[in-house]
């Protein structure tokens, strides 16, 4: 019996987030040998969300990790992470542009106990901003990490929970809007093996990103840049410490 936890980070996603949990649920309840959970970790939402979850843990195996700030997306990650007590842990965001059947495509690679599996839009369906962004960005993170991934901010990565564990949380900390770009920067210097695997990808039903404003760009592009080149230059110390 495979034990696995969904970790969704959450924020203001009312309208969406029942029909994905709920689409998650059915899913999965049609596979054998498996047992998981959905860790919700809401990051301070002002739209129902918050008492939206609590009527959904009443019908779903549910892990409710809200909190009443605003953490942001890397730490609310990385608590979904330490909340986990089961073999395996799928990162994947919450508003439903990645459907349960990418898990379901990814089961058939168990066990998984080195490394980690991630997901590749194909094709990607995000707004031409976002893209845009993400293709500059990827020019900047080849320079200063070397990843051979074709999409390395995909929010859909599966791995054994020790594995997810033994990264240092404040090396992944260091890009908190960027995330993924830094747990496959984090992985890449230190030669953890990632395996791309490609996955259908959906325009969003509901909604759009709360992050990825034109105003909000400039901030956005100079933390993220900043946060790599921290992790480039600083994981000697903070692996060392890890291990001491």
């Amino acid at each position: 019996m495979n034990t696995i936890s969904i970790i969704f980070p959450v924020y203001n996603e009312v309208n969406n987030l029942e029909k994905l949990i709920d689409n998650w649920y059915t899913e999965l309840s049609k596979v054998e040998n498996i047992l998981f959970e959905f860790i919700i970790c809401e990051d301070g939402s002002t739209d129902g969300t918050k008492d939206l979850i609590k009527k959904l843990i009443s019908k779903y195996p549910i892990k409710d990790r809200s909190v009443n700030y605003s953490r942001g997306y890397g730490q609310a990650i990385v608590d979904g992470i330490y909340s986990s007590k089961n073999e395996y842990i799928l990162c994947v965001d919450s508003d439903g542009q990645i459907k349960p059947e990418s898990l379901l495509l990814a089961l058939s690679k168990f066990p998984l106990e080195e490394g980690f599996l991630i997901g590749k839009r194909t094709p990607r369906r995000d707004p031409f901003l976002r893209i845009v962004y993400s293709k500059i960005f990827k020019v900047f993170h080849n320079i200063v990490i070397g990843s051979k991934l074709s999409d390395p901010s995909c929010p859909f990565v599966l791995g054994h929970t020790s594995e997810y564990k033994k990264l240092p949380k404040e090396l992944l900390l260091f890009m908190k809007e960027g995330f993924w770009w830094g747990f496959v920067a984090v992985c890449t210097i230190k030669n953890i093996k990632l395996e791309e695997m490609s996955i259908s990808h959906f325009a969003r039903s509901h909604g759009f990103s709360q992050v990825y404003k034109i105003r909000k760009m400039p901030g956005i592009i100079y933390r993220n840049c900043v946060g790599l080149i921290k992790i480039k230059l600083f994981h000697k110390k903070y692996w060392r410490d890890l291990n001491n």
